[in-house]
């Protein structure tokens, strides 16, 4: 082979290796709150067009023909599958309705901004092939194959991009959703996204687009003690009780960690806990019910910023308060022979025992309002909690006579 053949050659390679790795994937860790969505409105009427610059096909009100696009909640156009748009919930919600154009290319653009620098992103999007059977007598099928792209602010430094594949027509044909993974750079806090129609217009290739997401993207945390607790319950009666919780995580999108502890008594109102930011805390003796979590970010920059950061499992720490003693029902009178059905109440929380003695003695039946006899005596009925040990102080008196 001639050297400058073989260089060619080794060009090509590396392009098709490059092809190749573009790889479309979900955020392997905990995403946070959507930081951008895009669904295209509502209403009963087609539009409006797009921003100016957002794409270079042309906007219609009616049917799309091959360059065309119409933003609609209907997608009753051509021979192609009258389905909804993606959105939940969504009354008369609209999509991005394409039909592509005979030259592939880039078919949507725009700058999504409100990012964290050094930060760990998905985007995301639901996509439609629109055509639920394909009648090409003189061409093969064009099936829909689309490109997703995340570019730096500058259009200059591609930091992700995804193919669909080829998606053909299909009369079972649904919504699909696909995703990408990426990391803004130091000092970034704006991206561009751009969509691209890797196959050309004719007999197929008419696709919806809905419900584009920018998430913030971090590590699965884990919240436990040294013994492996992931939650706590404990009695009133047990006084403040504390526990050292190590926040692990799973390293599948931070390289680095940066930690703040946050502690709520309703799992609504999060406070951070001052000079918390390592990766353990011992946490205050707790003598109401309370929770902990973390914050984490993979910059410090980041840790207290809530678009930019994630947040570990919930660590919670139960107070049950201490039950009061069961009402009794009665006394009960029977005759000999018979069986007598002694009857106590509690919270609904709580459960009820039986027992022979008014304090310690034996444990006649566990967790029923219920004791059924024909001995004759007196039993004493205790409120517990069915989770743990917390009882009630005292023991209710119900005595059975047999005559």
């Amino acid at each position: 082979m001639h050297p400058k053949s073989f260089y060619f050659y080794l060009l090509l390679l590396c392009i098709g290796s490059t092809e190749l790795s573009a790889q479309l994937g979900f955020c392997g860790g905990n995403s946070g709150d959507p930081i951008f969505t895009e669904d295209f409105g509502s209403g009963t009427t087609n539009g409006p067009a797009l921003p100016a610059g957002t794409t270079t096909y042309n906007f219609t009100n009616g049917t799309p023909n091959d360059g065309d696009y119409t933003i609609s909640s209907t997608t009753n156009f051509l021979d192609w599958i009258n389905i909804q748009d993606h959105t939940p919930d969504d009354t008369y919600g609209k999509s991005f309705i394409i039909n592509a154009s005979f030259t592939a290319g880039k078919f949507y653009q725009r700058e999504v901004t409100g990012l964290c620098e050094n930060t760990s992103y998905e985007f995301s999007s639901w996509l439609i092939n629109l055509l639920p059977t394909i009648n090409c007598p003189l061409d093969p099928e064009i099936p829909v194959n689309v490109r997703f792209q995340i570019w730096d602010e500058t259009d200059t430094n591609l930091l992700a991009q995804g193919d669909t594949g080829d998606l053909f027509a299909s009369e079972n044909t649904n919504w699909q959703q696909y995703a990408l993974v990426f990391k803004t750079e130091p000092g970034q806090t704006s991206v561009i996204l751009k969509m691209i129609n890797n196959r050309g217009g004719g007999c197929g290739n008419d696709l919806a687009i809905d419900d584009i997401v920018f998430k913030s993207c971090g590590d699965n945390v884990t919240v436990s003690t040294n013994t492996n607790e992931t939650s706590l319950v404990i009695c009133d009666d047990q006084g403040g009780v504390s526990r050292t919780l190590t926040a692990t995580p799973d390293f599948s999108i931070f390289s680095t960690h940066a930690y703040q502890w946050q502690q709520s008594t309703d799992q609504q109102v999060w406070t951070d806990i001052a000079n918390e930011t390592t990766s353990t805390l011992s946490t205050p003796a707790i003598t109401t019910t309370s929770y902990f979590r973390v914050k984490i970010a993979e910059d410090p920059i980041n840790v207290n910023k809530d678009l930019c950061n994630v947040v570990s499992d919930v660590f919670d720490i139960i107070v049950l308060p201490i039950p009061n003693t069961p009402l009794s029902s009665g006394d009960i009178t029977i005759c000999e022979g018979e069986v007598g059905i002694l009857s106590a109440s509690t919270e609904s929380s709580y459960t009820v025992n039986w027992f022979d003695a008014p304090t310690d003695g034996n444990l006649l039946l566990e967790a029923n309002n219920n004791f059924e006899t024909s001995i004759a005596g007196t039993y004493y009925a205790a409120a517990n909690s069915p989770e743990i040990e917390c009882a009630s102080l005292s023991r209710t008196a119900i005595t059975l006579t047999v005559n």
